[in-house]
């Protein structure tokens, strides 16, 4: 006889993979969206009691989240912000030699920065840290029974993960919204001061009649509706990736796909809203 066929390793440790720990197809996609309520209800009802004085925020975690989330990607917005604006300063020398029309391509490239560019750019480089961070996190406890050790003695898993870092997800969003806004617009229009003889008064004009209360409202708004899209998705992934160790890293994959993906189509919602 000849020996029977030996079961796949992870058949054999009993470990589920990514889809069999919540279920594949329609269900599975309902079960990520009700987790995700979920985990958003917990950190709204998580904030509420801190602010009534009925619960406290884990400090360390919070502090450790706010220096992964933004001061550790803070070098790199700067960077990008900056080259940013000069490739805009640039372009921007070029137009204006040609057409002669400051007024509207100030205008034109004022609203694309603060109101396009830099909300995208800081959801973007915030998904790739905090956020692929926070699946990992949520993997990796599930992967070493930290979760189960969670539940058993009483603990939210979602409050106390998900929690401090979504805070500081928020938080560091929008003051990277204001740091990468100020840093591109002051390097293109310091560009076009030195090489296009643009008048300061002019460029000042130029944000004023810009940014308007809806703009500023909409441009606030963008960063902090994809920092709280990005922490949902990674506590998802993180979640339901399963306890084999290497479903860690494809919990981090998926997480930066869904969230890049997420970041683009609800920017398309709010260029759209408008006109519907």
């Amino acid at each position: 006889m000849s020996p029977a066929t030996p079961p796949s390793p992870k058949r054999r440790r009993g470990l589920p993979s990514a889809q069999s720990a919540i279920g594949g197809g329609v269900l599975g996609w309902l079960a990520g969206i009700g987790l995700a309520a979920r985990t958003l209800l917990e950190c709204l009802a998580l904030y509420g009691s801190i602010i009534l004085g009925r619960g406290r925020l884990d400090l360390p975690a919070f502090t450790a989240a706010l220096r992964q989330a933004g001061l550790s990607i803070l070098p790199a917005v700067t960077l990008v912000a900056a080259a940013l604006g000069v490739i805009l300063g640039r372009q921007a020398v070029s137009v204006l030699q040609n057409l002669n029309l400051p007024g509207v391509l100030l205008y034109t490239m004022t609203y694309a920065v603060v109101l396009e560019l830099v909300p995208i750019l800081v959801g973007v480089l915030v998904a790739g840290r905090a956020g692929v961070a926070l699946a990992v996190r949520h993997a990796t406890l599930v992967v070493t029974g930290q979760m189960d050790g969670l539940l058993v003695s009483g603990i939210n898993p979602i409050r106390y993960v998900t929690g401090p870092v979504l805070l500081a997800m928020l938080l560091m969003s929008f003051a990277f919204l204001v740091w990468g806004s100020l840093v591109t617009v002051g390097t293109a229009y310091l560009w076009l001061f030195l090489f296009s003889d643009v008048p300061p008064y002019q460029l000042l004009d130029a944000v004023r009649n810009t940014l308007g209360a809806n703009e500023l409202r909409e441009a606030i708004a963008k960063p902090l509706v994809f920092a709280a899209v990005i922490a949902l998705i990674a506590t998802v992934n993180g979640t339901i990736a399963g306890r084999d160790p290497e479903l860690i890293g494809a919990a981090a994959t998926r997480t930066m796909i869904a969230a890049v993906t997420s970041i683009l189509l609800i920017d398309l919602l709010f260029v759209l809203w408008p006109e519907a």
